[in-house]
């Protein structure tokens, strides 16, 4: 049960941080549109500056690392693949096209820059490994995001963008990373990690007001009578992790010199999120189902408390 009590202190303290972002919301001193300019903060600044500073400072690039940098890109590429195309006969019974595509989206896009790196690093470490397997894992998340996902939100091709896919900030941060980790800027010029970690660190104060925020603007009435929510929530936080992970416990009994534990719990981390935060933007910005999106994306949240620390106990009992 230490586990579970571990996670479970984390998670509501993730929760906890969304309460006043919630309560400017309620009182009217902010209006929920204004996330938007936090979503940005968040995105273009905050979570790059993690992601780089974690690079620097912990990646090493001897033949191990490559190769469990390596292992990690397939098992998501492969993953992400498989939810992408299971999920289809799973929300067939959908007959509205536009919530179809965002019954899948919201099953098969995981929060794992907002919540699940800053949740990794709280349990386990910015120098652990986990952090590592959650870095590359999100790159992966969202390369497909805007290809395979922007088609989920639309049901349309032509808007899906590979140039948005390679040049987004989490991505540019890893590669600019792994450039001055090469170089040895975290030892020469130390003042670059500090200066990252100031940004870096507040990633999930942020990201936890923004849900607070949306939260605040939906009633949870309206949030908990949605039965399709309670669907794509067993979807997203319980069918898919449980596969996944019970998957990647045969990692146990491969002979390569990687941290396999490690790499087991990553995969776990990212694949256990709820909805990505991106859901109800691609919605808005593609015409998609955004009604659906936002509940999906609050529900799934306000549904991981439980589901998170639950399943991170089940996981240690086979580890």
């Amino acid at each position: 049960m230490e586990e579970f009590m571990i996670m479970l202190r984390n998670v509501l303290m993730f929760v906890a941080l969304a309460i006043p972002g919630f309560i400017l919301v309620k009182t009217k001193l902010l209006k929920p549109e204004q996330s938007g300019v936090l979503s940005k903060l968040l995105m273009y600044l905050a979570l790059p500056f993690m992601i780089f500073s974690g690079v620097v400072k912990n990646l090493t690039f001897d033949g191990d690392s490559l190769l469990m940098l390596g292992v990690v890109a397939l098992i998501g590429i492969v993953v992400v693949l498989g939810m992408f195309f299971v999920s289809t006969p799973l929300v067939a019974m959908e007959k509205n096209q536009k919530t179809k595509g965002m019954m899948r989206f919201c099953a098969v896009f995981a929060n794992n820059g907002f919540l699940g790196i800053p949740l990794a690093v709280a349990v386990f470490g910015g120098d652990s490994p986990v952090f590592t397997v959650l870095i590359v894992l999100n790159i992966i998340n969202n390369v497909l995001m805007y290809t395979l996902g922007a088609y989920l939100a639309t049901g349309d091709k032509k808007n899906i963008s590979v140039k948005k896919a390679f040049l987004n900030p989490v991505l540019a941060a890893f590669l600019l990373g792994c450039i001055c980790n090469l170089l040895g800027v975290a030892k020469s010029v130390p003042e670059v990690g500090k200066f990252s970690d100031h940004f870096g660190n507040i990633v999930t104060p942020i990201s936890m007001t923004i849900i607070g925020m949306k939260l605040g603007a939906i009633s949870f009435k309206t949030l908990f009578s949605s039965g399709k929510l309670y669907y794509v929530s067993f979807l997203k936080l319980v069918l898919f992790p449980v596969v996944i992970t019970a998957a990647m416990l045969a990692l146990q009994n491969v002979s390569l010199n990687i941290p396999v534990k490690e790499i087991i719990l990553g995969v776990f981390v990212a694949f256990s999120m709820p909805t990505a935060g991106l859901a109800a933007t691609f919605a808005d910005e593609f015409g998609g189902d955004t009604q659906n999106a936002v509940i999906f994306t609050l529900g799934t949240t306000v549904l991981s408390v439980i589901t998170i620390p639950t399943l991170y106990w089940v996981v240690n009992l086979f580890i």
